[in-house]
């Protein structure tokens, strides 16, 4: 059976919309980590919201690890080391709540990144093949060695959209994964994502069956990685909900998108 999440983000949500959002149906939240980017007072507060929320309404967590300005695989050894560490405590901030998922961008997000539409075919410059290939060796080593610091928890690295982010096909993931090479490091598919990149979910429902550990799960134009609610874009989510359920996945859906009124949650959730 599976289990439907939603994000839950500082500054942006309170333990009233948690309380309204598990009435709807969600089974629990995926936990969006940003110590290093908050004020301290506003971390504890999201903090103590987090703890509340576990006891008092018995939510289940996932966790999304900073993707911002984090990367891995950065040449600059002081930076990788940094990313390294804000992976770490990420990974840590899961045992503190209860998560046993993390979800992790491979390559990092960048600030004023333009919206657009996006091809199936990389955009990665020939005469940056040498570093790109140094990169993709840091990210693999830093992944498997976050892998062996933490065998209780399942590392998820997310497909990803934007041309820089390197990771986009489901071809580029499962070489990743097999490189990688850590039971416990499997895939965020990320459909929206998918949509946006020009490849249909199926492609990676079928290449990465066995190692899709957790499913963001939102809607698009197919231009832009919108992340509205399901229905009002191009992406067939009923179609991709039945294939999980077909392959008997257990995991976690994360309906990554946020609406008005929580209540709202439950006509996603009870359609299927």
């Amino acid at each position: 059976m599976l289990r439907y999440f939603t994000w839950f983000r500082p500054e942006q949500h309170d333990y009233a919309y948690a309380e309204r959002s598990m009435k709807a149906g969600l089974a629990g939240f995926e936990v969006v980590y940003r110590q290093s980017y908050l004020a301290p007072e506003v971390q504890k507060e999201y903090v103590d919201d987090l703890r509340r929320i576990k006891i008092e309404l018995g939510a289940s967590f996932t966790v999304h690890a900073p993707a911002v300005d984090v990367n891995l695989g950065s040449l600059n050894a002081k930076m990788r080391q940094a990313a390294f560490e804000e992976i770490r405590e990420s990974m840590e901030f899961a045992r503190k709540i209860g998560a046993s998922v993390v979800a992790i961008h491979p390559t990092p997000g960048i600030l004023g990144m333009p919206e657009g539409k996006w091809s199936r075919e990389g955009l990665r410059p020939r005469h940056e093949a040498a570093k790109l290939a140094r990169q993709e060796e840091y990210l693999i080593r830093a992944v498997k060695d976050l892998a062996d610091l933490a065998p209780d928890l399942l590392l998820c690295l997310e497909n990803l959209v934007y041309p820089h982010e390197v990771y986009r096909s489901p071809e580029d993931m499962a070489d990743l994964i097999k490189q990688v090479n850590r039971t416990n490091v499997g895939v965020t598919l990320d459909v929206g994502h998918a949509a946006v990149c020009g490849h249909k979910p199926a492609e990676f429902l079928h290449l990465l069956q066995d190692e899709i550990f957790h499913v963001h799960l939102h809607d698009n134009d197919g231009i832009i990685d919108q992340h509205l609610p399901l229905g009002q874009g191009v992406v067939d989510y009923v179609a991709v909900v039945h294939a999980l359920q077909n392959m008997d996945y257990q995991g976690v859906v994360n309906l990554e998108f946020k609406l008005e009124d929580p209540a709202d949650y439950s006509q996603y959730i009870h359609q299927f």
